[in-house]
């Protein structure tokens, strides 16, 4: 029921409540029966509620309540039903260009209708809802200020509202939702789901394609059969359970992805992103947030900034570069490339090398299968059970190598104003150049000297064979037997 107010007609009319009980307000029925006889059947409508059922026959049935609070009103308030052709039907309201003198005017028009299962159709309304069930054809609707219920569609349809709420449950054919100040709710699309919303939420779940544009609403994605798009904006994102790939853009909103079976590319900012369960490779860009998760079956390629990165068990080679923020990174089963400024890195059982390169930031890393290679600045590095070659170059600090192993590894580390401590496995002989300014060099291991000063040391352990080059300013330097 709609009332007309000094204030209304100054800005815009909307919905009022019920009449009261007086003996002076309108009601009439209108009611009508048609046979279809094919077209598209169009409901042109405004005001009130429409009510739209389905039925297997070709009859076409139309019900209308017209209430108003003044009967003048009411009387001139009609609904138009043109004569069924091959061309379709159409349902229209009229409402009288009304003139207010002072007061408040209520008036409002029902409709339900029947038509054929079959039938394609065109449904617009406003200021009120729509609530439709068992359409079989390809269909529109249109509305706003109002909310729109569909269920047990098939075929092709394309809902549209605003100012109100979407609730879409079981079709059965590729959908398109447009919405805006309002939520949207889809479950059970047996097709491709398009959707687009802005200031409300957006909540899928159990479909087939799908693809969401948004913006000042949260997104919750559940059990996509295929490939998932999403883009939002202000808002958080919550996505599990895509059996292809998923494709994720968002901004100024936490990011949780997880069980992703194909492969995961996602971009966020100003919050953080975590995910689980990624079966395939997986791509993440996320400047002023946390990245973290684990479990991915393939490769990983990781960008952060001011915030921390922590990433574990990752199945292929895995990229991470940040500024600003700590790096934890373990058990990844392949190469590990760090790039970041600023902050720590941490990384442990590592299947494949390890290559970083830090500014201002210190190195912890243990369980190298391959070959590690860091450059860093004013941090320390130790490193620990790498199972190829290390090099190592820093500036103003430590650095800390033990626990090698897989036969020969060459070893060059260099730094300044700080130590160097080198740990050597036992049978392994090794070449040694040595050298530091205002700085010692001592050994606890025999060595065949082949040349010493004050600060600079050559010869051989054992048969010789593997490098091992140490270079110092400002610093003393140590090589100890493990």
């Amino acid at each position: 029921m709609f009332r007309i107010s000094k204030l209304i007609l100054i800005a815009a009319l909307v919905a009022a409540p019920a009449f009261a009980d007086r003996d002076d307000r309108y009601e009439q029925n209108v009611d009508r029966t048609l046979t279809y006889r094919g077209g598209r059947i169009v409901i042109d409508h405004s005001f009130g509620a429409i009510g739209l059922r389905t039925t297997s026959g070709d009859t076409i049935t139309v019900h209308a309540k017209i209430r108003s609070s003044d009967p003048d009103l009411g009387r001139q308030i009609s609904v138009e039903i043109s004569p069924a052709t091959s061309a379709g039907v159409t349902i229209k309201t009229h409402y009288p260009e009304i003139h207010w003198h002072g007061g408040s005017i209520s008036y409002s028009v029902d409709l339900d209708v029947t038509v054929p299962a079959n039938a394609p159709l065109m449904v617009k309304n406003k200021f009120g809802s729509i609530d439709a069930s068992g359409v079989r054809a390809s269909s529109e609707f249109t509305n706003a200020q109002g909310s729109i219920a569909a269920r047990d569609f098939s075929g092709q349809q394309r809902i549209e509202n605003s100012f109100g709420s979407i609730r879409l449950q079981n079709s059965n054919g590729n959908t398109t939702l447009i919405n805006s100040n309002g939520s949207v709710n889809a479950s059970h699309v047996d097709g491709n789901l398009s959707i687009t919303n802005r200031f409300g939420s957006v909540n899928v779940s159990d479909t087939k394609m799908l693809s969401v544009r948004n913006a000042n609403g949260s997104v919750d994605v559940r059990d996509v059969e295929g490939n998932a798009m999403i883009v939002d904006s202000f808002a958080s994102v919550n996505v599990q359970n895509v059996r292809g790939d998923l494709d994720l853009n968002n901004q100024n909103g936490r990011v949780e992805v997880r069980d992703i079976h194909g492969s995961a590319t996602v971009r966020n900012s100003f919050a953080s992103v975590e995910f689980s369960n990624i079966a395939r490779n997986l791509t993440v860009s996320c400047n002023n947030g946390r990245i973290s998760g684990s479990k991915v079956g393939g490769s990983a390629t990781i960008t952060g900034g001011f915030a921390s990165v922590e990433v574990s068990d990752i199945g292929g080679p895995t990229k991470i570069s940040s500024g600003n923020g700590n790096i934890t990174a373990t058990d990844i089963r392949g190469d590990l490339t760090v790039d970041t400024r600023f902050g720590l890195l941490r990384a442990e059982r590592i299947k494949g090398s390890l290559d970083v390169d830090n500014s201002n930031g210190g190195v912890t890393a243990s369980d190298i299968a391959g070959s590690a290679r860091v450059r860093t600045s004013f941090g320390s590095v130790f490193l620990k059970g790498v199972g190829g070659a290390v090099t190592v170059e820093n500036e103003n600090g430590s650095i800390g190598v033990s626990g090698l192993r897989g036969g020969c590894n060459d070893v060059s580390l260099r730094t300044s104003f700080a130590s160097i401590k080198v740990g050597l496995p036992g049978g392994q002989g090794y070449n040694v150049d040595a050298r530091t300014s205002f700085g010692s060099i001592s050994t606890d291991i025999p060595i065949t000297i082949m040349h010493k000063s004050e600060n600079s040391l050559s010869g051989t352990i054992g048969s010789g064979g593997c490098r091992l080059t140490l270079s110092d300013n400002n610093g003393n330097i140590t090589v100890g037997r493990e």
